[in-house]
């Protein structure tokens, strides 16, 4: 069943705005129907040292009323609401790919392999790097596939099969999942587990010493910084 696509009468005007004042970020899921409206959320990526200029801009945009509030705090993410002109929009901010704090995908490779929108207001993933964190996602904090997607990432994992692997999900693993896609087997807890040790394995390999301080960062903004580690480090 297909989502209705809501569209916040000043969301154009609020990109357009957004990209003069802040200039190219990246907008990860949600763009299909953007500029002018959206499904179920907007979500993007902004390099960690960029977030406080981000938020800034959207807090203090000329001819527009927008507000970006934080919901929710997870080391590498910010579940936020977007208030535009008295319209909630939910926003999310991503400055990492983290699974207790394991990185699972490399944010210089996403942002060299992403390309300007048609409507040259923001850039979007490649479909590689788009597919693989959907599937990364849901499979390490979830131990599934979500259902709701299975078409759309079988299809698209067909059309860039070769750019798919890494080190810690390998062709096999793959070829694993998308049979289970395929079956209509969603629930996929041993693939999981799996890929769980082979991402830990590959963090302390790539870098011992920052995967530790990761992992200590995962578990210190969730149960105690909370919120008050991103207010900090979104602030100029």
């Amino acid at each position: 069943m297909n989502k209705a696509v809501i569209s916040p009468p000043h969301l154009e005007l609020f990109l357009k705005r957004l990209n003069e004042e802040f200039g190219q970020y990246l907008v990860l899921r949600g763009y299909d129907f953007l500029p002018s409206g959206y499904t179920n959320d907007i979500d993007v990526y902004v390099p960690r040292e960029d977030l406080a200029r981000f938020f800034d801009c959207i807090n203090n945009l000329d001819g527009i009323d927008s507000k970006l509030v934080i919901l929710i705090s997870r080391f590498g993410l910010m579940k936020c609401e977007l208030l535009l002109n008295g319209v909630v929009i939910p926003f999310d901010v991503l400055y990492g790919f983290y699974y207790a704090g394991l990185e699972y995908q490399d944010c210089k490779q996403l942002s060299s392999n992403s390309k300007m929108h048609s409507c040259g207001l923001f850039s979007t993933p490649d479909i590689s790097d788009e597919v693989r964190i959907s599937l990364l996602k849901e499979l390490l904090h979830n131990a599934r596939v979500r259902n709701d997607k299975a078409a759309y990432l079988l299809d698209n994992m067909d059309k860039c099969a070769g750019d798919l692997p890494t080190e810690y999900f390998d062709v096999d693993t793959i070829e694993i999942v998308r049979e289970a896609i395929i079956s209509a087997n969603y629930y996929l807890p041993k693939v999981s587990r799996s890929l769980v040790a082979r991402l830990l394995g590959y963090n302390l390999r790539k870098d011992c010493a920052t995967t530790l301080k990761h992992i200590v960062m995962f578990a210190t903004v969730k149960y105690a910084l909370k919120n008050n580690y991103h207010k900090r480090i979104t602030q100029l």
